[in-house]
């Protein structure tokens, strides 16, 4: 298989993984909390990696390059790199159709493999089954942030079947890891606070939907690098659209029982019924159903299993809550 910005490309057994001489890549929005994660994994499989972005943010991994331009601005993005090319572009910061197009028009061509960061909230938010969620199930259709990422997976879509851009959509659902604070399927969701309130044994700022009832399936910030790691170069996985979850699906109230453990408490909980929550926050209703995922299509295509234990990426993202609230003391 020969592209640009690839020098020799081999095949790897019968997994469909491949083995690339030459490795360099480009994270769009690099700097930010899941493009750390993902420029961390990246790192350490041995690619040399760089980040864009509009230089607001400070870069947290050493030795990463970095090229500044506003992507959101039209033509930004093949203004900044012209004649440069990449054997790897992940792109965490596509939000809408203008957004993908840009990249089709920046990476045709220059690109051995575009990996577009979409979102699990493009499923329909009142799906109820069957489960675990496949990549073809029903779709959301009015709120703003699940179409605008639809709309860039079309985008790609048609460039794949039309110039053969070989781009790979990922769908990660609740993502956690250092940089981000944990909560899901609560009336508080992601919480600043939330340690002081599980600490304080209450519960009156714990409130889980359904008693905790609903289905989770976080993924670590640096499963998705380690999954793209993986799959870069993979001609299997071009053209494809793939859920990007963690290996184990749990209640949300285990999850919070898992953070609770972590600190060393016991959980205090308080319950409010999804209807009662939908009928004050409407616009939330996509964290308001089981998020439980099918990842076998990921597996088959590509050989990549999920790994990173659930316990392991609560216990990574409680230390930098710990962390950032010492620093903000």
């Amino acid at each position: 298989m020969a592209r640009l910005g690839v020098q020799a490309v081999s095949k790897a057994g019968t997994s469909g993984k491949y083995e690339q001489m030459a490795k360099n890549a480009l994270v769009i929005g690099g700097a930010g909390f899941l493009g750390t994660g993902i420029v961390r994994e990246l790192v350490a499989a041995g690619w040399d990696v760089a980040v864009l972005g509009r230089g607001n943010k400070r870069l947290l991994v050493d030795g990463v390059g970095y090229v500044r331009a506003d992507r959101s601005q039209a033509g930004a993005l093949a203004a900044a790199l012209a004649g440069r090319s990449y054997d790897l572009v992940v792109d965490c910061a596509a939000y809408k159709a203008p957004d993908a197009e840009d990249a089709v028009r920046a990476f045709t061509g220059t690109a051995g493999h575009y990996v577009f960061i979409s979102t699990d909230f493009v499923y329909a938010p009142g799906y109820e089954g069957p489960f675990p969620i496949s990549e073809d199930a029903p779709k959301e259709t009015a709120a703003a942030y699940g179409t605008g990422k639809l709309a860039c997976e079309a985008v790609l879509a048609r460039a794949w079947a039309e110039a053969r851009l070989p781009a790979t959509t990922l769908r990660p659902p609740h993502i956690m890891g250092a940089g981000k604070e944990l909560g899901s399927g609560s009336v508080q969701g992601r919480d600043k606070q939330l340690l002081v309130h599980l600490r304080d044994g209450t519960g009156e700022h714990v409130t889980l939907l359904s008693e905790g009832q609903l289905l989770i399936q976080p993924v670590l910030h640096r499963e998705v690098g380690t999954c793209i790691a993986h799959i870069a170069g993979n001609d299997q996985a071009f053209g494809q659209v793939f859920n990007c979850a963690g290996p184990e699906c749990v209640t949300t109230r285990r999850y919070y029982e898992v953070i609770a453990e972590r600190i060393g408490v016991p959980l205090a909980t308080t319950s409010m019924e999804v209807s009662a929550y939908l009928s004050r926050w409407p616009e939330r209703a996509a964290f308001a159903r089981h998020r439980m995922y099918d990842t076998s299509r990921l597996t088959q295509l590509t050989g990549y299993r999920p790994r990173w234990r659930l316990a392991d990426a609560i216990a990574e993202t409680v230390a930098w809550m710990e962390q950032a609230k010492r620093e903000a003391a």
